[in-house]
């Protein structure tokens, strides 16, 4: 199912707790990709939301596994000021919680600093191209990569960064908003995954994103069919835990999210 049609699933004037049905083929390891349940939580907020009002951050914890199949969402607006929302939703599957999302909404403020962020780098490596085919998690197979920055995952690399270029592979060419955000940014394979020399288990604990450009699907002039550059990397990896920061970038060259992970990796 494209993530379009996923998606459609969620409209305005739904009651605040919901029956959805999460998708196949979005499978990652034992669990959906953590991208697609983070947008399914999202879709269901932001649909009795005022559009005006951009969404500024998300933080997310992946509490359990999420299945395809039925599941329950529910969202509560903590509270709702002039300028700022801030909201949570938990979508809970076979009586647990498997992800609680925490989301911060945010207008425009007069301010006479303006710091401008960097723009994309300059990729001029060679790509690797992630095969569509093979042991690659299912819900890769939504997206085209390249890899511009570090190497495939299980190769036993030595570099701390991963990054290049990804698109939606689904051929629809619409409109990117924050939830295909979510999906463009999570898409790539922990960094972690690059140094190791065979395959093993990792899992997102946390997830925090930042929205650097306020993003709305029918305003937005990029769409699914661009390609978008991402860059990762590890600032601390111990004990089974690797903190991961990584930047998107838009197709024109400028910042669009800012991520932070904390990955668990069992190797």
């Amino acid at each position: 199912m494209l993530f379009a049609d996923v998606i459609q699933q969620f409209k305005a004037g739904q009651p605040d707790e919901l029956q959805i049905e999460v998708p196949e083929q979005w499978g990652q390891g034992r669990a959906v990709f953590g991208g697609m349940a983070s947008a399914l939580a999202l879709a269901h907020l932001v649909t009795e939301l005022p559009a005006q009002i951009p969404l500024r951050s998300v933080s997310v914890s992946f509490v359990a596994p999420l299945n395809a199949g039925p599941a329950t969402v529910s969202r509560r607006i903590l509270r709702q000021g002039k300028s700022v929302i801030q909201a949570m939703v938990e979508i809970t599957q076979q009586g647990q919680v498997a992800l609680v999302l925490l989301a911060s909404f945010g207008v425009e403020r007069p301010s006479a600093y303006k710091i401008a962020s960097e723009t994309s780098p300059v990729f001029t490596e060679k790509a690797l191209v992630m095969p569509k085919q093979g042991p690659v998690p299912e819900f890769t197979r939504h997206f085209d990569y390249q890899i511009k920055r570090g190497v495939m995952p299980f190769s036993g690399g030595s570099s701390t960064e991963l990054g290049g270029l990804i698109r939606f592979a689904e051929g629809h060419n619409t409109a990117v908003g924050v939830l295909e955000l979510l999906a463009l940014v999570d898409a790539w394979p922990p960094v972690s995954l690059t140094l190791l020399n065979q395959p093993a288990p990792a899992s997102s604990l946390t997830w925090t994103i930042e929205f650097i450009q306020p993003h709305q699907a029918s305003e937005s002039t990029a769409t699914t069919t661009n390609w978008w550059s991402y860059l990762a990397s590890i600032e601390h990896g111990a004990d089974g835990y690797h903190h991961i920061e990584a930047k998107l970038w838009q197709p024109d060259g400028q910042l669009a999210a800012i991520s932070r992970q904390t990955v668990t990796v069992f190797a």
